[in-house]
């Protein structure tokens, strides 16, 4: 069995209710499966308009029906539809992604799919960039935020002003330019259940996707995972060696998987095809 057969067993297994490890903590977000309660004063993003070219050039679909990218807005459609099963069926809200090394396009498909995440209208869903060593999403968005997120992490001060739009409904945004150099301190900190906790009190069934660092990189995502309640690992064909994806998914082990997104697949099928590099799911 290779190793992404073997990570993709384990996310089977927890899937279909084999307990995670010892060492797995569930957030306080995680909630029964009633009918949400209504907010208490709703998140007002400002609306920032994105650099349409640096969009484009970083394989973002900002649109469902942009002229070319039919197959693209398909396959993210399929992997948003079997990972909100997994969602709704496990009654998660946080969810990280994560990869082995820098490169493999995380950020990428953290955009992507909570674009299209937001476009089914039944979550309000909530990206924030804990990257903060080498944030990323603002920059492939092409937009300064409003408020840098370590800002609120630096200081005590209100989450307020931090989250921005980009267009799409139900869609929150909260990121950063400038890198931070004590990255792991800032996110050991409360700061960050805190922020969880406003995101709660003021949406309306709430998923929240969470940009970590990659695994190998810093000790910053781990510091993250066992605030999670699961976490989505994304590799790149050609790209993710095997010996970095086995110490990936060994340091993972201890943690929920959602599942595994592979990038820039050479495999190809159908309508599913386009020029972005195939995008699968494995579970």
């Amino acid at each position: 069995m290779t190793i992404v057969e073997s990570a993709m067993e384990r996310a089977r297994e927890i899937g279909n209710g084999v307990p995670p490890g010892p060492s797995v903590n569930l957030t306080p977000l995680q909630r029964p499966a009633v009918t949400p309660l209504q907010p208490h004063g709703r998140i007002r993003p400002q609306v920032i308009r994105p650099n349409a070219d640096e969009c484009r050039e970083n394989r973002l679909l900002m649109s469902a029906t942009a002229e070319g990218d039919n197959g693209a807005v398909a396959a993210y459609r399929v992997l948003r539809t079997r990972l909100l099963h997994r969602i709704r069926a496990q009654r998660w809200v946080t969810i990280g992604v994560t990869s082995a090394r820098p490169g493999d396009g995380k950020t990428t498909t953290v955009l992507n799919l909570a674009f299209s995440m937001a476009r089914e209208k039944n979550s309000e869903v909530v990206l924030l960039d804990l990257d903060m060593r080498n944030p990323s999403v603002c920059k492939t968005l092409g937009v300064e935020p409003p408020r840098e997120l370590r800002d609120f992490f630096e200081r005590p001060s209100s989450p307020d002003n931090l989250f921005f739009s980009v267009g799409v409904d139900d869609l929150l945004i909260a990121g950063q330019i400038q890198a931070s150099t004590q990255a792991s301190e800032l996110l050991a900190s409360s700061r960050f259940e805190d922020l969880l906790s406003h995101v709660q009190q003021n949406t309306v069934n709430p998923i929240v996707l969470v940009d970590l660092p990659p695994l190998l990189s810093t000790d910053d995502a781990l510091v993250l995972a066992p605030r999670l309640e699961a976490l989505l690992l994304v590799v790149a064909e050609g790209r993710t060696d095997r010996s970095e994806l086995e110490r990936a998914t060994e340091l993972l082990s201890e943690f929920r998987m959602a599942g595994i997104v592979m990038n820039c697949s050479t495999e190809r099928g159908g309508r599913y095809d386009y020029d972005y590099g195939r995008t699968s799911y494995r579970r």
